[in-house]
């Protein structure tokens, strides 16, 4: 009887350790998918003036937490100073901006990864805006946020 408690806790031991790996798969699989092609970036949102960088990341959202098809993007667009001041200015005229953090996603520019770990919280802090100059079928909702003393914006959009 011992012997057979062994093989089932041995068993339990196996599928315990199965979800984190399932879990690590499924980050690697969303980290892989990271794109910086500006070019496609644009055919996919608006884009009100041009990136100096981008980075992004597109993602089809399980069907057990929403509709078949529904979609988030996540990018991460650096500007030049005069077009950041520019984008936060016509943005703010939406709604008013407020203060935010944001999860920093292991894909993100390394300088930004960096700046979020420099407070342990593993959080960058901003100010939200109204992301309806970058909306674009089929992302329909989202917001928008400036990175404190930077010319970053991360732009997250879904389509419900």
């Amino acid at each position: 009887m011992v012997i057979f408690l062994n093989a089932c806790s041995g068993n339990k031991s196996e599928n315990s350790n199965a979800a984190p790996n399932a879990n690590r798969a499924s980050v690697q699989t969303i980290e892989t998918n990271a794109q910086d092609n500006v070019e496609e970036l644009a055919k996919i949102v608006k884009l009100p003036r041009p990136p100096e960088e981008a980075t992004y990341n597109e993602i089809n959202l399980p069907a057990k937490n929403a509709a078949p098809n529904e979609k988030r993007l996540v990018a991460v667009l650096k500007f030049s100073p005069e077009d950041a001041a520019a984008i936060a200015a016509a943005a703010e005229k939406y709604q008013p901006p407020v203060a935010s953090d944001i999860d920093a996603e292991t894909w993100f520019p390394p300088e930004l990864v960096a700046k979020s770990q420099e407070t342990g919280d593993e959080f960058l802090k901003g100010i939200e805006y109204a992301a309806n100059d970058f909306v674009q079928s089929p992302y329909l909702n989202g917001k928008l946020t400036r990175l404190n003393d930077t010319n970053y914006f991360v732009l997250e959009l879904v389509s419900f």
